[in-house]
Order: structure tokens, then sequence, then C-alpha cells
């Protein structure tokens, strides 16, 4: 306690008022309203993102509650478009027949169709979403061909493209694309028959690519990827392509490839991630919460995972779990988790009731995460709630590599002085914590401006060392603050350039 008050006695009230009462965490920032005019009309099953606040949603739903044995079979699926949205506003038209380019709420009817000039594809067996860089928003579609089929997101509509690509004979999940356009689907099912279970096409304006030629629409991969036997309902890659994360769902697992789309990819084994044995759904509940979709960030590289269970509803079933992990890329380690089921019950004091004017979707069934690169935002949507939800952090994301020195339980609570001090521009913070708790490092300047956010995660016992690059700041006093739970501790550091 000494210590602090003597570094705390050097700053203005500032750092006090800001240092010692402000916290970050993910919340809401709104989910669209149910049984509203924004609402999705039925339920929603995947997310892709175009721009902040500009995103499609894929409505899945089958002709009554019963999941029947071909969950592929035709259903209902409709695109919902949203362009400058907030939860009670933002649809645009979409392609719906007989109700106006609009959806029919709770309507099992409703289908959206591509469409150009003469050629027409009926959305059926979809479930999930991708987007790129442009306003294309793509799905994994199930009719015979198993097409890939491309609308476009503005301001006026959700509207078909030219493009369109078939993939073959078997049934597809999981879709992404990359910021080049190559385009990665996956197969629902892998098995020892075949050895594409990924496939990797081109993008739509790569030279020589028969995605917008009438009657052709039949490229051949540029690459592919053997899966072992399994179920797989999710993909997300780097921007630049060379790192490629699946959703192995029936393992309860994702993995990691490496390589480029022209040359091929190879599993790294130095990432491992595997839910916890322990990790099933709490209060009573049944059914198994594994990986679901994924999404990639690319500054900072981080990892977002979908896990829920899989087509479980109910307060007995699905609906007390739901969440979003977030995971280093580079070795899978968890680094922070979204409780999107534990929101949804702080905020109405239900499982199963949502709103909360526009913050919670209830219903937990997140099956699907797209990122937003600009605003560092991430959407998702509930399954059996109807709906599509934006959370935002309100720290830093831009989280430095943290290292766990030890995992013995040291004995108290310790924040060690950097070295070196002074510094240019890159030093290491090492710290202490005796029992698991959340755990938050900022760093201050000499006016008590919190300039950034080192950590914020719950960590086990141990003894962690962070890495900061003040690269971006000017030479002077600066002050890091350790928080875990009931402790604090401040120390002072010098960056001299």
């Amino acid at each position: 306690m000494r210590t602090i008050s003597i570094v705390l006695g050097l700053l203005v009230l500032p750092f006090v008022l800001i240092g010692l009462t402000q916290s970050a965490d993910w919340e809401t920032q709104y989910v669209t309203f149910d049984d509203s005019d924004n609402g999705t009309g039925n339920r929603t099953s995947s997310v892709a993102v175009v721009g902040p606040n500009r995103f499609a949603g894929l409505v899945t739903r089958f002709s009554g509650d019963a999941i029947p044995d071909n969950m592929f079979a035709p259903h209902t699926n409709y695109l919902v478009g949203y362009w400058d949205a907030d939860s009670a506003a933002g649809r645009v038209p979409s392609p719906i027949n007989g109700s106006q380019g609009f959806p029919v709420y709770g309507e099992p009817g409703s289908f959206s169709d591509w469409e150009y000039l003469l050629e027409k594809v009926t959305l059926q067996g979809a479930w999930q979403l991708a987007s790129d860089n442009n306003g294309f928003v793509y799905v994994a579609n199930n009719d015979a061909a198993h097409n890939i089929l491309v609308f476009q997101l503005t301001a006026n509509g959700l509207v078909s493209t030219q493009y369109r690509m078939e993939t073959g004979p078997e049934y597809i999940f999981a879709i992404e694309v990359d910021d080049s356009g190559y385009v990665y689907v996956v197969d629902y099912l892998g098995n020892d028959t075949k050895t594409n279970e990924v496939k990797i096409y081109a993008g739509i304006h790569a030279e020589g690519t028969t995605w917008g030629v009438i009657g052709a629409h039949n490229d051949a991969p540029v690459s592919t990827i053997d899966l072992p036997p399994g179920i797989y309902q999710g993909i997300t890659v780097s921007g630049d392509g060379r790192e490629v994360f699946i959703s192995a769902t029936s393992q309860r697992s994702i993995w990691k490839f490496v390589g480029t789309p022209t040359n091929g990819y190879s599993l790294d084994t130095s990432f491992a991630f595997t839910l916890s044995p322990d990790d099933t759904v709490a209060h009573g509940g049944h059914g198994t919460p594994s990986v679901l979709g994924l999404a990639y960030l690319n500054d900072p590289p981080l990892l977002f995972a979908a896990v829920d269970t899989f087509l479980s509803s109910g307060v007995s079933g699905g609906y007390p779990y739901g969440r979003l992990y977030v995971i280093d890329p580079d070795n899978g380690a968890p680094l922070d988790t979204i409780d999107i089921a534990a929101w949804n019950f702080a905020r109405t004091g239900f499982y199963d009731t949502g709103s909360n004017n526009g913050r919670a979707g209830g219903f937990t069934s997140v099956y699907d995460v797209d990122v937003d690169p600009t605003e560092k935002a991430v959407y998702t949507q509930t399954y059996y709630g109807w709906a599509v939800e934006k959370w935002v952090f309100s720290g830093d994301l831009n989280v430095l590599n943290i290292e766990a020195i030890s995992t013995q339980v040291p004995e108290g609570f310790q924040l060690r002085q950097n070295y070196p001090n002074p510094f240019n521009p890159i030093t290491t913070i090492e710290f202490s914590i005796h029992r698991s708790d959340r755990v938050q490092l900022d760093i201050f300047n000499i006016m008590g401006q919190k300039v950034a956010t080192l950590l914020n995660r719950r960590l086990a016992p141990g003894i962690y060392k962070v890495e900061f690059n003040a690269s971006g700041l000017p030479s002077g006093v600066y002050f890091y603050q350790l928080t875990a739970g009931k402790y604090r501790q401040v120390k002072k550091m010098i960056l001299s350039k």
C-alpha cells in the first residue's frame, strides 16, 4: 500500500478517477429487435459483415420444429440485409418471393432466389454466409450442384449478382473469403474416400474464372485440404490467406493449416484448441457444446469461435450456454470469453427472454461469428432468438503477447519494475497473481490519460510477462497499473527516445 500511495501522490486527479474506476469488457451495442419491421423474421443461422453496421443475416428454418433426418433438405432460407443498422432500423429490401422484398415475420414459406438473366437458383439447405471487402455476400448453398451464390449488399437492397460457382456433389456448410478474394468452402462431412473436404477457388474477379459465365460456373479449385472423418461447421482465414482455421465440430476442436491458396496447406501442429470435458451446459441443461462458426481479426490478430449446442433449444437445452471464445491464433490459447448466455440472463433474469431495449438477444444459440475490422466489432446471431447481435469491447484489443513464466502458484500478488527502464521503445513488464482472476494492465501518461490497455483477460495463478511497445508515444514519464480482483498496484517507467 505504501508504494501505491507514493506513486499516486505524484499524479494529478484524473489518474485516480480513470485508473482506479475504469474497466473494460464485452457488451452488446445493439441487438436487432425480434418481432418488428427490423427483425430477421425467423431463425437466423449466420451473419456476414461488409462494414460498420452493414451486414446480412441468413434465415434457416425447417418446416416444423422437429429436426429432419437431412438438415440440408429444402426448407426456409432467405437473406436479410442491413445498412447503417441499429436495434430498430437499417433493414433493406431482400430477394424474397412474394413479399415485396421483405421477409414475412414467422413465415415458413419464404425463400431467396439467386437470379441472373435466365439463370435461377433457389436457396435451400444453406447454413452459413461469408463476405468480402467489396460488399459481396457469399452463401454456401445446397441445391443439386451445391452452389456458392453471390449477392451484393447496398444501401438500396440486397441483390443477386452474376456470380455463382458449382462445388460438386457434397453438402457444404462453412464458407470464408480472404482479402485477395479467394473463396474457401468446407464439406459438412469428412471421410476417407475423398481428399478435398476444403475447396479453395480463385475470386470472382480473378482472370479466367467462370464465376460470371452463363452456363459454366465450373472452375476447378486452385487447391484443396484433406480432412479426416468428422463434422465440420466453421472456417476462417487470415487476411493474407496464409492461415486457415477449421472447426472440427465432432472433435470439439479447431485445427490450423498454414500455406497459400496456390501452393496448398499443411497442418500446423503448434496450434491446439480443444474444449475441455468440463465445458458443458450448466443449470441442468443438456446437449454438448462444440465449436461452430469462426472469424479472424487481422489487427490485432485474434481468432473468434462461436461455441454452443447446435440445434438444442429451451432452458433445459442450449439456452443457458452460448459464448464466443477469443483465441490466440498462433498457439490456440484462450484469451477471453464473451459469455452471451450469462449476459442475457443478467439483463433479463431469464434464458428465454430477449430485447432489454435492444441489448439482449435471449434464447442463446450462437452458431456463427464475423468481425468488422474498421471498428473491431464482433457480430453474431441468435438462432432461436431470431436476431443479429453486435458486440463491442470497451477496452483496447491491441493486446501484446503475454507469456507465462511459471505456472507455480506464487505466494501473492506482485507487479515488478519494468525492464529495461528507461526504455526505447520496447520494455517488459512482469507480474504474479496467486489466484485465478480477471487481470487488467493499463498504461497512463503523466496527465492520467490512459494510452494503452496491454491486458484484460482472466488468467490462472502464475507468473507472467507482457511486452510493451511504445513506438507511437512521445518520450516522458508513464505509469502502468495492474488490477486483479481487489488487488491493484502502480509503478512508474520512463520512455527515452
